[in-house]
């Protein structure tokens, strides 16, 4: 037995002799032409080993090629799809033997690899010996599932040095024109054994950036094998730095869980490092972007719970989950946030926006309103395929908003996206001191989109309404106010023209800024007509209403009623939307009846009608002396009833515009019927 020993013994130490020698007695030289056939044959391409090659077969066996060229394809815009200044590898002998794997050492110096695409889309790296093997590749695998391992095939992995020095990727896309390049590729891996910690850590430079990259992997083969491990990882750079801690699971999807944080120091340096701009109308805008939340990502599934955002000035809490695996991507989400200005994020106003907003505080507005008003309605189609990109289900709320000068208080607003049908309900709007809701359905799912829309005012200040969203600063109250409206089309022009539906308004305990409507009915004159239209001018009122129905675009109004104490207010007509015209009569009239709110509207009394026609930008506002003369003279009696009032006549304080107002007495009414109607 002590000879058989002795034997096996020796036959080792020979063994281990002829491996250690052998290296110096044959010439690796004279193997190139035989390995780069066998490349040749394998790929397609020329391998070109013009460095030297050494080899050494025990303790470890260590292979050290230099200056090492794959040949592109034909049309490729590269020379070599791969080089390689040199590649060393050093692998222990012994643990081979138990089906492990130690690797002492594996580095790449400077490898260079260009991915190419031609016009016709075939990428260089479909490699013409590799075709023939796709079938035994996927019976391979098979075959590996069946035995139930589900892991690597190896009994263990051990990593030592393994690097990669100053590498670099080239992808060019001739078929996209797409290019792109990263550089100074430096990468270091540790692995001691498959179930202790993988530990990755490298850097490139990317658009004149440099990333820095790290991962630690608590258990890589629990992660092959289907279960779950601890994960770390981060990628830090200029213009974004990114983190995630938790944990990783390979099993039937890929799955993620754990906390997330994305911080981004200039939204508009990111997209323009990434060859994406963005244009912003304000400097100060698409700067940092913070967000941090729960992930909890399952294959096509994404989740993200208590999610904070930060983009600029504007913060936001919530939840948000996106699926992925339909046909469509659907998005759920809720969030609350503070005050939304999104100001800064508009075009900036056209110059006829803004002579009219200067022209409101220095007299010009007109000037500016008309330019405006003579732009008319685009017949541009709009786009709305981008509602049928997504299906959303959102619950919005709000501390606030704002909208150029539009200021809007707490808000709470759901918005369901389905096939390209988009409802958002507004449940709670905070309005000027007042309350809003409303329901708009838009559905593109049709050949002709529809829109419907429902709103109710309640307890709103028209004033600052009017002035911040409108420019317009004449008319004083509370408003209460109903609409339901719908309309069709593809473009501004059609909906405009396609608008139909009905409404109802009520101003209350307001004013008439600009116009002095007692002082227009004492008298009808031009100058007087002229003197009534004034900036220094203003009429309160106890109530303005009125209701309204749309047809075709065109505005019909009836009933509009003003009641203030000593004169009331009447009109009615059209205002055609499509061409944007008026064809209006107002009815202003003097009546011996102090009541405001509340008083008789049919009060009779001198009546001056006014009529308002042409365009929005450029109206007429004359005097009705023609049918007022005979609206009139259908009752005499009943005109010198109402301007009488006992022998003494009808004592009227109505004003002329200064504060408390002046007495004046109408003692003769056929004379004041004649200085009111002339001739």
């Amino acid at each position: 037995m002590k000879k058989i020993f002795l034997s096996i013994g020796g036959l080792v130490l020979l063994v281990i002799a002829v491996l250690l020698v052998a290296p110096f007695f044959i010439s690796l030289e004279d193997y190139k032409p035989e390995i780069a056939a066998k490349a040749k044959e394998a790929t397609g391409r020329d391998l070109k080993i013009g460095g030297k090659i050494s080899l050494s077969l025990f303790p470890t066996v260590a292979v050290e090629i230099n200056d090492v060229a794959l040949s592109n394809y034909e049309q490729g815009q590269s020379k070599d799809m791969v080089t390689l200044e040199q590649m060393a590898l050093e692998l222990q002998v012994m643990p081979l033997l138990s089906s492990e794997v130690v690797i002492d050492r594996f580095v790449l110096v400077k490898p260079i690899i260009n991915l190419e695409v031609d016009a016709a889309g075939k990428p260089n790296w479909e490699l013409e010996g590799a075709q023939t093997s796709v079938d035994d590749t996927a019976a391979s695998e098979s075959s590996d599932a069946s035995d139930g391992s589900n892991g690597s095939s190896l009994g263990g992995l051990s990593l030592g040095d393994v690097r990669i020095e100053n590498g670099e990727l080239h992808f060019t896309d001739l078929s996209s024109g797409t290019k792109e390049d990263i550089e100074a590729l430096n990468l270091e891996v540790s692995l001691k054994a498959l179930n202790q910690p993988l530990s990755l850590d490298g850097r490139l430079d990317w658009k004149a950036e440099t990333i820095n990259l790290k991962a630690d992997v608590a258990n890589l083969e629990g992660l092959m094998n289907g279960g779950s491990t601890a994960l770390e990882a981060s990628v830090n750079s200029s213009p974004v730095n990114f983190s995630f801690n938790g944990t990783a699971q390979q099993a039937s999807a890929f799955a993620l869980a754990g906390a997330l944080d994305l911080d981004v120091p200039s939204v508009k340096g990111l997209t323009d490092w990434v060859g994406a701009p963005i244009e912003r109308q304000n400097e100060e805008t698409f700067g940092p972007l913070s967000v941090k939340g729960q992930l909890d990502l399952k294959g096509p599934v994404i989740a993200f719970d208590d999610v904070s955002l930060a983009f600029d000035a504007l913060t936001a809490q919530g939840a948000l989950k996106i699926d992925s695996s339909g046909t469509v991507p659907s998005i759920v989400a809720a969030l609350s946030t503070g005050v939304l200005d999104i100001t800064p994020y508009l075009p900036p106003e056209s110059s006829a926006t803004a002579d009219a907003t200067s022209g409101s505080t220095s007299g010009g507005a007109a000037t500016g309103q008309n330019a405006r008003a003579d732009q008319g309605w685009s017949d541009e189609p709009i786009d709305f395929s981008g509602l049928k990109a997504v299906n959303a289900d959102l619950a919005l709320k709000s501390e606030g908003v704002k909208v150029r000068k539009i200021t809007i208080g707490v808000s709470e607003l759901g918005i369901l996206l389905q096939g390209g049908k988009l409802t958002a309900d507004l449940k709670q709007l905070a309005l000027y001191d007042g309350q809003a809701r409303g329901k708009v359905i838009l559905d593109s799912s049709k050949a002709t989109p529809t829109t419907a829309i429902n709103f109710d005012l309640s307890g709103v200040q028209a004033e600052p309404l009017l002035s911040d969203s409108a420019d317009f600063e004449k008319l004083l109250g509370t408003l209460n106010s109903k609409a339901s409206l719908t309309t069709q089309g593809v473009s501004q022009k059609a909906m405009v023209s396609n608008l139909n539906g009905n409404g109802d308004f009520i101003f209350k305990d307001g004013a008439v800024k600009g116009v002095n409507i007692p002082g227009l009915i004492r008298n009808v004159s031009l100058d007087a007509l002229q003197n009534s239209f004034d900036e220094a001018q203003s009429t309160d009122f106890a109530e303005l209403s009125g209701t309204y129905t749309i047809q075709q675009g065109v505005v019909n109004n009836q009933d509009l009623s003003m009641i203030a104490p000593l004169f009331r207010l009447s009109g009615k007509g059209t205002v055609p939307m499509p061409p944007k015209t008026l064809n209006y009569r107002i009815e202003p009239k003097l009546v011996g009846d102090l009541e405001g709110q509340g008083g008789d509207t049919g009060a009779k009394g001198l009546a001056v009608p006014l009529m308002i026609t042409g365009s929005w930008s450029d109206p007429k506002i004359a005097p009705d002396l023609a049918g007022a003369l005979t609206d009139q003279l259908k009752d005499p009696s009943a005109l010198i009833e109402g301007v009488t009032n006992g022998e003494e006549g009808l004592k009227l304080p109505l004003g002329d515009g200064d504060a408390g107002g002046v007495d004046e007495v109408i003692e003769k009414p056929k004379e004041t019927l004649q200085k009111l109607f002339g001739n």
